[in-house]
């Protein structure tokens, strides 16, 4: 690798033969690269960009995109470590830079280190272009699904860059194949490069992993508890089953993404149907007591105590007819009894008997709650431990700050503490050290998350992977679900052909740029959107987005057209706070065509609001506002609205994209041709047709019928309703 010594510092990379077949590969192809924590995908990507700078002469640019602001700091700094360029030609952008600033250090940068949603918005608002990028990194890549921005991402590279290649880089891409098929075909993949621990070339690097299965009995009294649960658990299911709303009423250890399933369909067709709100109230309170078991044989005492203690402050109906009946009420009693005496879990006991040996450990706990209960029992017995939970704060429990993330990570890879208790939070997207011994205080069904987890340890010597298992529970179900879904996206990845696929380079000719002279619609969007989807749906719609902090409406389609995007959520919360109907009196005192789009399945449901409100405050708007409701299903169709109405109206009746901010006040010509437009018949354009025939208001008003005939498009019908209106007597209304 003669061009390792033209760019990379001498002993910076020592090759292995797997990442030197990896690099032949994925310089001459989009590649995806498979490859378990620890074995130095970052490594390959730093020489693949070589390669690449090499065959570029040195001309170009890398851009390498990492889900989380630590990630891509990480990345950088590993990489100035690697490469022989100057400092300053390592650049790291995140939502912390000033997005003019972000302008000129694009020019100046050769590596780019940045968080998707950066590029995304940055590209869209035209401050950056891939043009010059001959290599586009995707780390993370099985973040590649739904409104993640990296199938954008991609589209724009390949549509923009003149020297393109991609690679896209992770421990597990999917567990089926359809999921593996969705990232190669958003990312335009050709190959795949997987390796496991167990390949031949990869495992003379591996360090030994060993593994420990912790099986627990539930105590009598949790048992019972469980028990009781699932007494109204099995009833729900029998009323249901006797409605004819499911069909068997055996499955007592039904999903929750089947009972979520089943209170969709039951929301679409409720407020359709009002005899059916019964069964919806008993699809809720499934879910309430599929939550309260889960907490009683995975997590604890106290988290169910505290659950079912809980629902005297729920005032949903699903809530207060599982307080009315004597088995919750028991189980709340024993569960009571339970925390006073201060028995608990065993999985709590066998923790801290793990930790009692001097290992660094990190400790993984699905919900916060646990981890702060974990933290509290640790403490008692002297054992030095903090937390890493996100930055969302939920209920009373406070989240951390990236901030504070960074310095909890800090002060665990310095020995402050020997033991980190983590969410999910800590499984991917930070730098977190690695460990002597990872533990799963329970199983999970995801088998990415699973992989993610047991990567923090075993990277650069022998480590342990210890998982708490309670029998008889989901917690064996979730162990073995995971289990077989890891061995099925082993088996795809080696089954795979990329030919039948389709993603390969001929696919992207659906994704050439626009033809030069070609005209655009021009759809102004507010800031809050670019999370949404829709700008990007409306970039590959052919439409040139403009991102602006608007002041009134979330689109602006034309001079006249101001539209409100509502999502179901956002519709119900604006309605409780009080925010719809002024936003609705702000679009249509500023717009001549306001419109709103209400997005989503159903507004039925979703919150503990009566369906009549909902049903008044879409009569407000209609009505009393006068404002179009235009419903869709989601971010894609909302786009393909917008889309339409904004070709249709720039393109079709031509008329001006112009940033309306603040109070709209009419030009004198709009309020004529406003005055005109209420005749009967008129419209815009026939509006501005009467007003240049005639030269002004009074002259239209005092025209006779035969008069108002010689303006193109007006018939002898049309004349004389437009005369009725103007001539005759007015009488009150009543």
């Amino acid at each position: 690798m003669a061009f390792a010594k033209s760019f990379i510092k001498e002993g910076s990379i020592e090759p292995r033969l797997y990442q030197e077949t990896i690099l032949d590969t994925a310089v001459n192809k989009n590649t995806l690269v498979v490859l378990p924590t620890g074995l130095g995908k970052t490594v390959i990507a730093a020489l693949v960009a070589a390669k690449r700078l090499e065959l570029n002469m040195v001309e170009g640019k890398i851009l390498f995109l990492a889900p989380t602001k630590p990630l891509v700091e990480q990345h950088a700094g590993s990489w100035k470590d690697i490469f022989k360029f100057p400092k300053e030609e390592f650049k790291v952008f995140t939502g912390l830079v000033n997005p003019q600033k972000r302008i000129s250090e694009y020019d100046e940068a050769r590596f780019i280190f940045a968080t998707p949603q950066v590029i995304q918005n940055d590209v869209l608002a035209n401050r950056f272009s891939m043009e010059h990028v001959v290599l586009l990194i995707v780390d993370e890549a099985h973040r590649t699904t739904g409104e993640y921005p990296y199938e954008f991402i991609a589209r724009k590279y390949f549509e923009q860059a003149n020297e393109k290649r991609l690679l896209a880089l992770t421990a597990s891409p999917g567990t089926s194949r359809e999921e593996i098929e969705t990232v190669c075909k958003a990312l335009r993949i050709e190959n795949i490069e997987n390796r496991s621990r167990e390949d031949t070339d990869v495992s003379p690097y591996v360090k030994e992993r060993n593994h420990e299965w912790v099986m627990l009995e539930l105590p009598r009294e949790m048992l019972r508890i469980k028990g009781l649960l699932g007494i109204v658990f099995a009833e729900n299911l029998r009323y249901l089953k006797n409605a004819g709303i499911i069909q068997t009423a055996e499955k007592t250890d039904l999903r929750k993404k089947e009972i979520l399933r089943l209170q969709a369909q039951l929301v679409r067709e409720a407020h359709k149907n009002k005899d059916l709100y019964p069964y919806l109230s008993a699809t809720a309170a499934l879910l309430k007591l599929h939550h309260a078991i889960e907490m009683v044989e995975t997590q604890g005492v106290k988290q169910v105590y505290s659950y079912l203690k809980g629902l005297h402050q729920d005032t949903t109906k699903a809530a207060l007819n599982l307080l009315t009946r004597t088995q919750v009420k028991e189980a709340t009693d024993i569960a009571e009894e339970l925390v006073n005496k201060g028995i608990e879990h065993p999985k709590v006991q066998k923790l801290v008997e793990f930790l009692k040996e001097n290992k660094k450990t990190i400790v993984f706990a699905h919900y916060r709650a646990t981890v702060e209960i974990i933290l509290s029992e640790l403490a008692k017995n002297k054992i030095k431990a903090t937390s890493l939970v996100g930055q969302v704060s939920k209920g009373n429990l406070a989240g951390l700050s990236q901030k504070e993330q960074l310095k909890r990570l800090n002060e665990f890879r310095k020995g402050k503490y020997r033991v980190l208790v983590a969410t999910s939070v800590g499984e991917e997207g930070l730098d977190i050290p690695e460990v002597d011994q990872v533990i799963f205080y329970e199983p999970i069904p995801s088998a990415v998350r699973t992989i993610q987890r047991m990567g923090r340890t075993a990277r650069h010597k022998p480590g342990k992977i210890v998982v708490f298992i309670t029998k008889g529970t989901r917690d064996e179900a979730y162990y073995w679900t995971s289990f077989y879904k890891e061995k099925k996206m082993q088996k795809v990845l080696k089954e795979m052909d990329m030919k039948k696929i389709g993603v390969a380079q001929g696919t992207l000719d659906k994704f050439q740029k626009t033809e030069k002279g070609e005209q655009k619609a021009v759809v102004f969007a507010d800031v809050r959107e670019s999370g949404s989807g829709i700008l990007r749906e409306l970039d590959g719609l052919g439409i040139e987005v403009r991102m602006k902090q608007l002041d009134i409406a979330d689109f602006q389609l034309s001079d006249r057209v101001g539209v409100e995007r509502k999502t179901c959520e956002d519709f119900l919360q604006s309605l409780i706070d009080g925010r719809l109907l002024a936003q609705a009196k702000n679009l249509v005192e500023n717009f001549r065509k306001p419109l709103f789009i209400v997005e989503g399945e159903s507004l039925y449901g979703l919150r503990n609001i009566h369906p009549n409100a909902i049903k008044g405050a879409l009569v407000a708007i209609k009505i009393d506002f006068g404002i179009p409701i235009i419903y869709t299903k989601d971010a894609k169709e909302t786009s393909e609205f917008l889309a339409t109405i904004a070709k249709r109206e720039q393109l079709d009746k031509k008329r001006e994209i112009v940033l309306r901010e603040g109070k709209r006040v009419m030009s004198l010509p709009e309020m004529q041709q406003f005055v005109v437009e209420s005749l009967p018949m008129v419209g815009p354009g026939l509006a501005k047709k009467l007003l240049e025939y005639f030269g002004c208001v009074e002259a239209v008003f005092k025209a006779s019928e035969a008069e108002l005939q010689k303006v193109e498009n007006v018939g002898e019908i049309k004349a004389k309703e437009m005369r009725k209106i103007i001539a005759s007597k007015f009488e009150s209304i009543v």
